[in-house]
């Protein structure tokens, strides 16, 4: 049997205040069924995570992907055909290269000779114009290039309507907490002009029997969660009359993985590594800097307290509003 998923919780004027576990419906462990589970990791390690089951949705849709444009190769891709061929000095490749050059340009003609002139000495405008007058143009041996993968978004919609008092506040405390996530914070609860990125998401199907990642379905690499759209009464405007609650909420889930992948990594998201190394780099890079500021400051205040005199005075007053304001971005002093 799967753990049990929700706890005692508080209450507040008929409200389920700030759980960290949420499921609809509240018997989602005696259905039987696969389940998917979205768990909310904050950006910083000040607030817990926050878990949300449902059933698992039908017509998940995964869209891998490519970026291509086009390059045009010109005389270029036959010069290139004859550099990569072996068994040829320079010379004779050079000599071979202006033999196909002359026979290129006898084989188009005067006219077409003229556009080749034209397009090796830049005259680019000239011989366009000759092109259209004479209605040749030179072959441009378009070819495919490949310029990157794309960023996979995944969408997932529910329809929740509660059977009980329980399920309509699990259903208004599953709104509340996608609705609230799709923001930014205040860097340290305080800074105005300073926010905290909004919190990643790790989305799973899970076995109903024990809770482990479903084997054949394919994994999705660590997300924020980019849109949160709720309706209210989407199919009749009808409202419970012992507590005012909506009868259905529909919430449309949108989620963008954190980074592009490469085919090692989709290979190892697949055995359950969705960790990605540039947030762990620049969090250490972080690290290091606030302690390399940290022993700054601390040297310039170990200086300016054996120090006398009025310019010494200046010097303590400025590293006090130092830590006046650092307190204030960091928080410490809320």
């Amino acid at each position: 049997m799967a753990p049990e998923l929700l706890p005692e919780l508080p209450v507040e004027a008929d409200r389920i205040i700030d759980p960290p576990t949420m499921k609809f419906p509240i018997d989602l462990e005696d259905k039987g069924r696969p389940m998917i589970r979205f768990t909310c990791i904050p950006s910083s390690g000040d607030e817990g995570n926050r878990s949300v089951y449902f059933p698992c949705p039908q017509g998940v849709s995964y869209s891998d992907g490519g970026s291509y444009t086009t390059i045009d190769i010109g005389i270029i891709g036959t010069l290139a055909k004859i550099a990569a061929t072996g068994g040829s000095s320079l010379t004779d490749k050079a000599k071979k290269a202006g033999d196909i050059a002359l026979k290129e340009a006898q084989a188009a003609g005067g006219m077409g000779a003229t556009i080749l002139a034209l397009k090796a000495t830049g005259a680019d405008n000239i011989a366009t114009a000759v092109e259209f007058a004479n209605k040749q143009v030179r072959n441009p041996r378009t070819n495919t290039a490949f310029s990157g993968n794309t960023l996979r978004n995944f969408q997932f919609d529910f329809k929740m309507i509660g059977k009980s008092k329980q399920e309509v506040q699990e259903i208004d405390a599953i709104q509340r907490v996608f609705r609230e996530k799709v923001y930014a914070s205040k860097l340290g609860g305080v800074s105005s002009f300073m926010l905290k990125y909004p919190p990643k998401w790790i989305i799973e199907f899970l076995h109903p029997n024990g809770g482990e990642e479903l084997s054949y379905m394919p994994k999705i690499y660590s997300c924020y969660l980019t849109a949160a759209n709720t309706v209210i009464n989407a199919s009749s405007n009808t409202f419970r009359d012992e507590d005012m609650s909506p009868y259905e909420i529909d919430v449309s889930l949108q989620f963008q993985e954190t980074k592009i992948l490469t085919r090692e990594e989709i290979v190892d998201l697949e055995k359950g590594v969705r960790e990605n190394e540039f947030d762990e780099a620049f969090n250490s890079l972080t690290d290091t800097v606030k302690q390399l500021e940290q022993g700054s400051l601390k040297t310039l205040k170990d200086l300016t307290d054996k120090a006398t005199g009025e310019e010494a005075q200046k010097a303590r007053k400025a590293l006090e509003r130092v830590d006046r304001k650092r307190g204030f971005i960091d928080g410490d002093n809320a």
